[in-house]
């Protein structure tokens, strides 16, 4: 059989409930030279037996694999390594995509035969009703410098990209420590590989589930501070200059100022809170931004909360 040009890799956990829609999606594609893969990820539900109605029934090009759960990047690489085509599109298990995605990327990508990954613009859902536009980008020709000191411009399921240098870059890494973070990982790894480009569009919609626990606001910012320390260190050396030890105190800054803003919710812990903002003042203390968190964060202390 001719190799599919584009080869979708759909991490899936638990999703029996909500995968067809998924799937809808990609039927819908104008583009059509695709074939699915959705990796399940040990899931305790039916997951596999609903995706594999789904193709029989569509006759749609894909298999589901299962595997023990290793948590998505493991999933993402099990798909990575199934794919049979030339270019990767991610599309995670709740998220949705519009049907000129495909087409409009693939064009792109055509278009520019040296671009590594051509990414887009997103929906934030929840409840069924868009929030806001993620916007991402801009494509900049120092894009892992773009990346590593302004933070992640892209989102797994609004982006294409080559798989042998996916491929090449050994996936998505896998520790623990950069659980939550490994896409942000690979498209800094991927961004030493070539340019990226963007279309302005919004091309897909990502789901987001409210009242994050803080146990898990503290687990994410702390494997983005691990990555990001992992990153300067292989890419500044031991012994940095003063302006890039600015640099790395700046950006260090955003993610404790994300922290900070993620536990502004009722019910947060505040201890957390008061942690990440002193840090945040620490790191960078004369950004108006972060002064303007700080002062969130005393309000909230002052209401109780």
């Amino acid at each position: 059989m001719t190799p599919p040009r584009v080869s979708i890799v759909i991490p899936a956990y638990a999703a029996a409930a909500f995968i067809d829609l998924t799937l809808d999606s990609v039927a819908a594609q104008t583009f059509r030279d695709f074939e699915i893969i959705v990796v399940d990820d040990g899931s305790p539900d039916d997951t596999k037996a609903v995706v594999d109605r789904w193709l029989a029934r569509t006759g749609t090009r894909g298999i589901c694999v299962r595997r023990t759960n290793g948590r998505i990047a493991a999933a993402r690489n099990t798909g990575l390594k199934a794919a049979a085509g030339e270019l990767i599109a991610l599309l995670d298990h709740d998220d949705l995509w519009r049907p000129e995605k495909l087409e409009r990327c693939v064009a792109e990508l055509d278009a520019h035969p040296g671009t590594v990954l051509v990414g887009h613009h997103t929906d934030v859902v929840e409840g069924g009703k868009v929030l806001h536009i993620e916007r991402k980008g801009p494509a900049v020709p120092a894009m892992y410098e773009r990346l590593l000191f302004e933070g992640n411009a892209i989102a797994p399921s609004g982006a294409v990209f080559r798989r042998d240098l996916a491929l090449a870059i050994g996936g998505f890494r896998e520790e623990p420590q950069f659980n939550t973070v490994e896409d942000y990982d690979f498209w800094m790894r991927l961004a030493q590989k070539g340019p990226f480009r963007f279309l302005d569009a919004v091309l897909s919609s990502y789901t987001v589930i409210s009242g994050s626990a803080s146990r898990r606001v503290e687990y994410h910012h702390s494997n983005l501070e691990a990555l990001l320390r992992d990153h300067f260190a292989s890419r500044l050396g031991p012994k940095p200059g003063l302006s890039d030890r600015l640099r790395v105190r700046r950006r260090l800054s955003f993610v404790y100022r994300s922290a900070v803003a993620a536990l502004l919710t009722p019910g947060s812990d505040a201890a957390l809170r008061r942690s990440y903002a002193r840090r945040m003042l620490a790191a960078w203390p004369l950004s108006a931004r972060n002064i303007g968190r700080a002062a969130q964060t005393l309000l909230a202390e002052l209401a109780g909360r």
